[in-house]
């Protein structure tokens, strides 16, 4: 069973505790309180300030 998990808060850590449970199989949603931070990580599944390139949550989209 797949656990659904809310991530209030797109900033360092909310994105890589999102990126975390995601890769453990859980099913995240992040929400991002800045519309542009938001659509970033929904178009390219990036958050280049802090992620260093790398891919954030990978199965679930950034919501608002």
């Amino acid at each position: 069973m797949a656990t659904m998990t809310a991530v209030m808060g797109a900033g360092a850590w909310g994105t890589a505790l999102a990126k975390l449970l995601a890769d453990a199989g859980g099913e995240v949603t992040l929400w991002a309180r800045r519309s542009d931070v938001a659509d970033d990580i929904n178009s390219s599944r990036y958050k280049p300030r802090l992620s260093g390139g790398r891919a954030v949550a990978g199965r679930h989209p950034g919501h608002r």
